[in-house]
């Protein structure tokens, strides 16, 4: 098994297209090795599956990329959603596909309609830290608040010109209510719980699972998915960026066009590899008989 020893944000691991980077993951790992193991897929959404929108609202996953994942699906191969979105965002987005979602970077984890990992939360009105935001947007009303069940979320994407004053909104809010932490991600302040994170949401859901010799992969693109590529490799999985940042991920993708591709090769190896092997099979059951 191929071993990274750096955690380390690093801004010059290469980039690969979507179809040598199943060459160098192969390289790197020995696909035999990888395809004699179970997988579990791990993503987000935003800047991943889907593009980015200046209305968080607008966005979409592309029905194709869905289809895609459906294949991984019917190879048995768990995925398993890791957003910043709500669980119930995340399920409209990724429909009519029903799969396991960790949700407001892990605070919400929903596996199936009547499972779910419970998080614990300090006792926070989120109604009243919702208010205290509203008012300090007033003079700035191209801000937009996403509100959510357990965090409130204050994009700039429509006016990246308001990027500081929409920190010093997210850090005077903080200030008053030090539960809190802020998560910058990519046009956007986010405050919620300490106990937010997408690293510790892939722990729970592996360890809920009961998959401790699990290859995981997982793809993200942004600043609060750099505790999940720890994660993933402490585990020694495959952790892949979406982007050009600075990143603990040890591979890259350019962008969501090259996510889907990616995905889409990685599906088609992965139907050859289950034919050959079902034919193997075949063969020595006729062999034996």
């Amino acid at each position: 098994m191929y071993n990274h020893n750096h955690c380390s944000l690093s801004s010059v691991n290469n980039k690969y297209n979507a179809t040598n980077l199943l060459q160098r993951i192969s390289h790197d790992f020995s696909l035999k090795n990888i395809l004699n193991k179970p997988l579990c897929l791990f993503f987000d959404i935003d800047g991943t599956l889907s593009e980015f929108h200046s209305d968080p609202a607008q966005s979409f996953i592309p029905q194709n990329t869905l289809n895609i994942l459906q294949q991984f699906i019917d190879y048995k191969i768990p995925i398993i959603a890791v957003t910043g979105r709500s669980v119930e965002v995340a399920t409209k987005l990724l429909s009519p596909l029903k799969i396991p979602i960790a949700g407001t970077h892990g605070l919400e984890i929903k596996l199936s309609e009547k499972e779910q990992i419970g998080t614990a939360l300090a006792r926070l009105d989120f109604t009243l830290i919702q208010q205290d935001i509203k008012r300090a947007c007033l003079p700035h009303p191209e801000l937009l608040i996403e509100n959510k069940q357990y965090s409130v979320a204050l994009h700039y994407r429509q006016c990246p010109q308001l990027i500081e004053i929409a920190e010093k909104i997210a850090y005077d809010i903080q200030a008053l209510y030090p539960e809190l932490k802020i998560n910058a991600g990519k046009y956007v302040y986010e405050l919620l719980p300490q106990g937010a994170d997408k690293g510790q949401a892939i722990e729970k859901i592996l360890d809920h699972f009961n998959l401790p010799d699990v290859l995981p992969i997982f793809i993200g693109d942004d600043q609060t998915d750099e505790s999940a590529f720890k994660t993933i490799n402490q585990a020694q999985g495959i952790s892949i960026k979406v982007g050009t940042e600075a990143t603990m991920a040890h591979y890259r993708l350019n962008n969501v066009q090259e996510v889907a591709t990616f995905l889409d090769v990685f599906s088609q190896y992965l139907k050859k590899y289950l034919h050959r092997h079902s034919e193997v099979s075949q063969g020595e059951k006729e062999c034996l008989n």
